[in-house]
């Protein structure tokens, strides 16, 4: 036992020894003992791999080899989690006949500036795409065939999205039956400017009418907004309204696609 500890007491002297030559050299105050630079780094090494192969050591390096590897598996997990998400967005809007595939572009949103999850919806979206992909400000952004929002600023390689529940966002929409209205975004979305002589009904749905320029860009017609949820109407009134209900999971969408159309 007490050969033991001599060693050990031994081993780490002539450890530290070599730790401090080897850092005074680096530090250029061993300049004229250079020559024993490689004999010294050789020591340390040797003396850094005998010192994790000793008992009381390798105990902790098996708990961090163990970490790493729960580490390693949780960031699987993660990661098949994220491409199964991604492969069944990627099928569903393959099988959506509108707006055609080939118009689109994928992105993946990293980021909802000021969500509150359980308080609000997400107002706005931050995507991993941005001009390098052609993205311009103004383009629309649906998952299948409903509207999500649209580009309102865009960098090289990311770009903003506001969506329908943004108080500031409003554009022209129609009900199913042609009554035309326009929605305004919010906390509750809403199909306003409707004429009362209009008959809309609870469960029809609101579609984009479409205001796309000369450019291509903008939002197209006939992308689902939502489903009217309830009409005010009073006869005294020029207008009626009704409140819209969007199909869109919001706080769960991690995969969009960009509307780029072609002239």
């Amino acid at each position: 036992m007490k050969r033991k500890t001599s060693f050990l007491s031994t081993f780490l002297i002539t450890a530290f020894l070599c730790i401090l030559l080897l850092a005074s050299s680096v530090l250029g105050k061993l300049k004229f003992l250079s020559f024993l630079e490689k004999p010294t780094i050789a020591i340390q090494s040797f003396s850094y791999n005998l010192f994790q192969k000793l008992p009381f050591v390798s105990v902790d390096l098996k708990i961090k080899d163990l970490h790493d590897e729960n580490l390693s598996l949780l960031k699987k997990i993660v990661d098949s989690e994220r491409l199964k998400r991604e492969n069944q967005a990627l099928s569903d809007q393959f099988y959506t006949s509108y707006p055609p595939s080939y118009k689109l572009l994928k992105a993946d949103v990293i980021g909802a500036p000021g969500f509150m999850p359980g308080v609000s919806e997400p107002s706005s979206l931050i995507l991993n795409k941005g001009l390098k992909d052609n993205l311009k400000v103004g383009l629309a952004v649906v998952i299948k065939n409903n509207l999500v929002g649209t580009i309102v600023s865009v960098s090289e390689n990311l770009a903003k999205v506001n969506t329908v529940n943004d108080s500031s966002w409003s554009f022209t929409a129609k009900a199913e039956n042609g009554a035309e209205g326009i929605v305004k975004g919010g906390a509750s979305l809403t199909l306003e400017n409707v004429l009362l002589s209009e008959n809309i009904k609870v469960s029809e749905l609101i579609l984009t009418k479409g205001d796309v320029d000369f450019e291509g860009i903008g939002i197209p017609q006939d992308l689902i907004v939502g489903k009217i949820t309830g009409i005010e109407k009073n006869p005294s009134d020029l207008f009626q309204k009704a409140k819209i209900e969007s199909f869109v999971d919001f706080p769960r969408l991690s995969t969009v696609f960009v509307y780029i159309n072609t002239k």
